[in-house]
């Protein structure tokens, strides 16, 4: 086979293999196996965003180690549209077990251990909304989690990716798959602090 021939064959080759590479990634839309995610929209928040730990400590109202407790597709998902069918806003109610409460508001019961709390996604058939990024907890994950009471009394999570620290260490659930290795660098210098501030290693 002469060298032209040769090119061909392995441009045509690497050509079927980044897009297989890509379908998976895009089906795969960060959540477990199960029923492919065929689209991921990431939409901008207007979320504050602490880059270190005594700030976001300071500012969440209730901080606890837990897990979801069923599956990303189970749980209730959220939207909202307004009159003429535009997406007003979205979000899902995540069931978790609490395991341990590292600070609480004045009047949260010491021996709670479930709670619905919000995050920034939802799905809605095969798309899932997301807002800046924002990767779903994981079921089973025990993670440190912080949280915030909204204008209707349920707890959100805040910080967005930088708002959930898992206790097995970093995965390719912890950050957006599009995440650069400086922003992996950085969620690993904040986890390495969440960990230290409350005794987690």
């Amino acid at each position: 086979m002469s060298f032209f021939k040769n090119k061909i064959v392995l441009t045509s080759v690497l050509i079927v293999l980044a897009g297989s590479i890509g379908t998976l990634a895009y089906m795969n839309g960060q959540s477990k196996p199960g029923e492919p995610i065929h689209k991921v929209v990431n939409l901008s928040g207007n979320s504050l965003t602490f880059h270190e730990i005594d700030k976001l400590d300071a500012f969440a109202e209730l901080i606890v180690i837990g897990y979801g407790i069923e599956d990303f597709r189970d749980r209730e998902h959220v939207i909202t549209a307004f009159d003429d069918g535009t997406m007003q806003s979205f979000h899902t109610n995540t069931n978790i077990k609490i395991e341990k409460i590292l600070k609480k508001p004045e009047g949260f019961p010491s021996d709670q251990n479930e709670l619905t709390i919000i995050e920034p996604v939802s799905l809605d058939g095969d798309v899932k909304y997301t807002a800046d990024d924002y990767v779903e907890l994981q079921k089973g994950d025990e993670s440190v989690l912080f949280l915030m009471k909204n204008s209707f009394g349920d707890y959100g999570l805040i910080n967005d990716n930088l708002g959930k620290f898992s206790l097995e260490g970093i995965s390719q659930y912890s950050v957006p798959q599009s995440s650069t290795a400086q922003a992996l660098s950085e969620y690993e210098t904040f986890r390495n602090s969440v960990m230290k501030k409350y005794l987690l290693n």
